[in-house]
């Protein structure tokens, strides 16, 4: 590393070396593999090369732990000399005859590690091999967006009365808060620190001025306005660098949450409440950026969608849990209760419903406050929102029993309505659902990932 702790590519040939022979060697075969499995022959080579390929991803990741001293826990034996000491990782053995879920199950893990490894090629600038990253790197000139919207059905600034709406959804489909118009100066909230006033850039007339993903404030010239809305989801994690927590099927928690999330928006829609999204695409933001979206267009409502890792005990219950709002280390906030409370009984109540599931759960599951041992609330999108928030773990994604279920449209479809059927009681009824634990769970979490690729807004 430099003194300013970036790696310097011109002095790590060697590990390049390594890491591209390696590579080589798993990759040179994976694509008549690949084949082989797109027309259902599979076979025992079949498997021995996927084995071989994520065992050679595995390898360049462990280099990158050594090389960095990130995550050096996950190397098998250590490092030594900022290498592996096993060296190069081996594949176990495959017994039994190979099926297109054992592929399909592989295919998935190749996924993941390919994604991690394309967060290392972008953040690190190693100006090797992000060529192959698909899209490129945010921020490269060809980077390519996910989303897009037909430009006639979005406004410009001109063409609203009484000033620009608290949000909108960008050409290219993110969701921004909007700050004003033109080149004034704006209230901003970088790193959840409120009341900062930082300068808007220069920008052309005509233009919303907003604050990007990453926090940034940047201008955009049209957008999807985001007015009345009632309702924030929060599909957790996002983008390369926060996959979250990843099944045994390999399916990945941000692309899972985003799934679910999408459902959801589309179930409160359809019963007439106005709702939005914190991220509308596989793409990062801060806890602190997400949550003041949420407070900018002043929701009644913050639900941050998220499944649970690592697995603990198995029984006969869904273990869910629903994190609520505190006001002091003592009591829990009202009206993120009753909001909580539904939820769980809500969503409980349907995952019950489904059978052959051998459900992941600890002791004081259910509607809880988890604190720091500060005394405040542990999680970013509990402790920064104004708004009435809470955060759910619909299940323990790490556990291959759900981790099925999760992967399968059923469970789409029953999670979204029964967190619609919830989020309705709260808005329109008194109803309240499981009484909050009395006593809260104490508990430091890691911290978020804190890196941010800006994504392009038009």
């Amino acid at each position: 590393m430099s003194d300013s702790g970036r790696f310097t590519v011109g002095s790590n040939r060697a590990l390049w070396a390594v890491a591209v022979s390696l590579l080589a060697l798993a990759l040179g075969v994976s694509g008549a593999s690949a084949q082989s499995a797109s027309r259902g022959g599979f076979t025992s080579e079949d498997i021995a090369l996927r084995d071989n390929l994520i065992s050679a991803q595995e390898t360049l990741l462990n280099v990158y732990r050594c090389q960095f001293g990130l995550d050096i826990g996950a190397v098998a034996s250590g490092c030594t000399n900022g290498y592996p000491t096993q060296g190069f990782s081996q594949p176990a053995k495959f017994e039994g005859i190979p099926t297109s879920e054992d592929i399909a199950v592989r295919d998935r893990l190749i996924a993941v590690q390919e994604a991690l490894l394309n967060t290392y090629r972008c953040r690190f600038d190693f100006e090797i091999d992000t060529a192959i990253t698909p899209g490129g790197c945010p921020g490269q000139a060809n980077s390519k967006q996910t989303l897009s919207l037909a430009l006639d059905a979005l406004v410009r600034p001109g063409d609203l009365e009484g000033g620009p709406p608290p949000g909108l959804i960008t050409p290219s489909g993110v969701s921004v808060a909007v700050l004003g118009v033109d080149g004034e100066s704006f209230p901003v909230r970088p790193d959840g620190d409120k009341g900062v006033s930082a300068p808007a850039p220069e920008v052309n007339e005509g233009r919303f001025v907003v604050m990007t993903p990453c926090g940034s404030i940047s201008t955009v010239s049209a957008g999807l306005p985001l007015q009345g809305v009632r309702v924030v989801v929060d599909p957790g994690h996002g983008g390369s660098y926060d996959i979250g927590a990843v099944g045994p099927n390999g399916l990945a928690e941000h692309d899972l949450n985003l799934t679910l999330s999408y459902a959801i928006l589309n179930e409160l829609s359809s019963r007439g409440i106005p709702a939005a999204s914190t991220r509308n695409g596989q793409y990062g933001s801060p806890l602190s950026v997400r949550s003041a979206f949420a407070d900018a267009l002043g929701a009644e409502a913050l639900v941050s969608i998220h499944h649970n890792g690592p697995t603990f005990s198995i029984g006969n219950r869904p273990g869910t849990e629903v994190y609520v709002q505190s006001v002091s280390a003592q009591l829990a906030r009202s009206d993120s209760a009753r909001l909580g409370g539904l939820l769980h009984q809500e969503i409980t109540n349907a995952l019950a419903g489904f059978e052959n599931v051998r459900w992941s759960r600890v002791l004081d599951a259910g509607v809880l406050r988890v604190l720091s041992t500060r005394g405040s609330d542990a999680y970013g999108m509990i402790s920064l929102p104004n708004v009435p928030a809470v955060l759910v773990e619909y299940g323990y994604l790490t556990n291959r029993s759900e981790a099925a279920l999760f992967a399968t449209d059923e469970y789409i479809r029953v999670a979204a309505k029964a967190t619609a059927n919830a989020i309705e009681a709260y808005l329109n009824t008194d109803r309240s659902g499981t009484e909050s634990n009395q006593r809260p769970r104490v508990f430091n979490p890691a911290r978020a990932p804190s890196s941010c690729n800006e994504v392009s807004l038009e």
